[in-house]
């Protein structure tokens, strides 16, 4: 009897050491799980924040090429102006007077590159003959008819000034330069 007594008591220390076992294994698979979960949940914030973070990046970085890209073709536009003004120069010095049309300018020229804005789908220019070197710098000689450059277009005075005008200004400026266009020929 002795003999049975002790082979329940090893089969309830060995049930009681089982069940503690699994117990402790069963604590520990959670423990586990809850671990994974919160370290593969902060994994995939990481990744969402990273995702995100490059996203606003690529959104500035296509903004600012946007905005360079407008930039470019604003100075190519002055450029233009630019080098037509030195055109128009040097067909009054050779001819004692400006030319009569844009078009003989540009014939004079040869480059009919220069009497169109840059941007795509921009404007020809437009000169505006019969001044001379009596009349006000302030007169506008070649402008843009359209506002593409955001909403303002460049505008060659008689001086050699380029500017960036809007729509309200560059109505302003053409009607005091044809109104002095009008007062150098006379009534």
């Amino acid at each position: 009897m002795a003999d049975a007594t002790k082979e329940r008591w090893g089969r309830r220390r060995h049930s009681v050491r089982s069940a503690a076992v699994v117990g402790g294994i069963r604590g520990g698979t959670i423990i586990n799980v809850v671990v994974a979960v919160i370290f593969f949940g902060l994994l995939v914030i990481g990744i969402w924040w990273i995702i995100k973070t490059f996203g606003q990046a690529s959104q500035q970085y296509t903004g600012a090429l946007i905005e360079v890209q407008y930039t470019a073709t604003t100075v190519k536009c002055q450029t233009n102006l630019r080098a037509i003004w030195q055109n128009l120069q040097m067909y009054a010095v050779s001819n004692e007077t400006m030319p009569p049309s844009l078009e003989a300018i540009k014939e004079w020229s040869g480059d009919s590159r220069l009497f169109r804005c840059p941007e795509q789908g921009g404007p020809v220019y437009i000169y505006i003959p019969g001044q001379g070197g009596d009349m006000p710098a302030t007169n506008v000689l070649v402008y843009e008819p359209a506002p593409v450059h955001e909403g303002r277009g460049n505008v060659l005075r008689l001086g050699g000034q380029i500017e960036l005008l809007t729509l309200e200004e560059l109505k302003e400026a053409l009607a005091a330069t044809l109104s002095n266009i009008k007062q150098k020929r006379g009534p």
